[in-house]
């Protein structure tokens, strides 16, 4: 309605122009008149001067170009406000193609094209960068909800340079196709084919190798970590993260014996910084922070250390370790490194090495533990005195030997003061 309106009204001002003029003159002012709409960008009324040419000149060439061009023109723009971007640069395409007609609806077609372009790109960009970030979404949902992935192992392969740096130790990374040695085991394939069993407190588990932290056995062995290439004799360290029923756990071994059962004895690590790194990983799917210096690292066998086993075993018997100081004179105490340690002649030995703490007069108490290098130490029942004739017994007294690794205890060391122990050390006679 408003295109003939404007048509109707461009042609009655036309015909008071031209009253007087010729066909002739009517066309060139005709199209004199398009081509001042066209820069004026007015196209309705381009069009409608077009037309009027084309009344006096029906089969000039020019001005049916300029007809085409027009009427694609405006089509593309009603298509572009429509959104139907590739309609509309398909009339832009008609228009540029003209040849001989209007160079400015060609310049002004380029310029819609190229911002078409630009919108679609944009639009692009943007679907792009929704598409990324529901990939990511759903690649972090998958993440958190999946127990392990590739995902959660290069973070716990991260956490592990920091770890090792933090304990001024070097651990490396094993696998079913690539094990460990450790005095003469191989790790984690001997325990994965059976050969040996992995127990913990005393008792076998079923555990089996998984890549996602399910499967059909109660422990699933996700990493294997170990300094055993680097570590010297009795120090070193291989660690199962293993997730159970659903829950991460760390479990380590230092064991250096082989046993009758084939047992591989492992302990729940008391280290907090790689069990709640390991847990962090799992359950939330987050890097876990590295630790600067961990509070372990200065758990080395020697005095002190001793001391302050010798300060927890006169609590736990309802002692005052400050009477064994001030006694000293009637007391005292050695120590002796144990790499391999037989319980009595039964052919049963300590799944690891220990420590002795021989008191003197015997009276005051014989202490064997094991070092676990994180604040803790493993104590084993180990008598003093093999009195009982059962002992010498072949059976008796292996069985009695087991009971003995049976019923070992983990304490925490932890919390008993330098202070408290460098008293205590006053009354152990040698270092180690």
């Amino acid at each position: 309605m408003r295109k003939s309106f404007v048509k109707i009204i461009s042609i009655g001002l036309l015909s008071l122009l031209l009253v007087s003029c010729g066909k002739n003159d009517t066309y060139d002012q005709s199209m004199q008149k398009a081509k001042e709409a066209i820069n004026e960008e007015k196209f309705e009324e381009a069009e409608s001067f077009v037309d009027l040419a084309l009344e006096s000149r029906p089969k000039e060439e020019e001005a049916k170009n300029y007809q085409k061009q027009i009427q694609s023109y405006n089509k593309a723009m009603a298509f572009k406000k429509k959104k139907e971007t590739k309609n509309a640069v398909i009339k832009l395409d008609e228009v540029i193609k003209v040849k001989e007609g209007s160079i400015q609806l060609v310049e002004y077609a380029k310029k819609e094209k190229e911002k078409l372009k630009e919108e679609k790109d944009k639009h692009k960009n943007e679907k792009n960068k929704e598409n990324k970030k529901d990939k990511k979404s759903k690649k972090e949902k998958e993440t958190r909800d999946t127990l392990w992935n590739t995902s959660k192992a290069d973070k716990l392969r991260e956490f592990m340079v920091g770890f090792s740096q933090a304990m001024d130790q070097n651990y490396k990374e094993y696998n079913p196709s690539q094990n460990v040695d450790l005095y003469g085991i191989k790790l984690p394939s001997v325990v994965l084919n059976g050969e040996w069993k992995m127990a913990v407190n005393e008792q076998e588990v079923q555990l089996e190798w998984s890549e996602t932290g399910e499967g059909n056995k109660p422990y699933q062995l996700v990493a294997v970590y170990s300094d055993a290439d680097t570590q010297p004799y009795l120090k070193k360290h291989v660690y199962f993260f293993v997730i159970e029923n659903g829950t991460p756990k760390v479990f380590v071994t230092q064991q250096n014996q082989g046993n009758d059962q084939n047992y591989l004895y492992f302990n729940e690590t008391q280290n907090a910084d790689i069990k709640n790194g390991f847990a962090q990983i799992v359950n939330g799917g987050q890097a876990a922070k590295m630790p600067e210096k961990s509070s372990t690292k200065e758990y080395k066998d020697n005095k002190l250390l001793a001391a302050k086993v010798l300060v927890k075993q006169f609590e736990s018997y309802g002692g005052n370790p400050n009477d064994a100081i001030d006694n000293s004179t009637d007391t005292t105490y050695s120590l002796m490194k144990e790499p391999s340690m037989e319980i009595w002649t039964t052919g049963v030995y300590l799944p690891e090495d220990v420590t002795i703490i021989t008191g003197s007069p015997l009276a005051a108490g014989m202490f064997t533990y094991h070092n676990n290098g994180d604040g803790t130490v493993t104590m084993y029942p180990v008598p003093s005195h093999y009195q009982d004739k059962d002992w010498d017994d072949p059976e008796l007294g292996k069985q009695m030997a087991q009971d003995v690794i049976a019923n070992k205890k983990v304490i925490d060391i932890s919390n008993v003061s330098d202070e408290m122990a460098s008293k205590m050390a006053t009354i152990i006679e040698n270092d180690i």
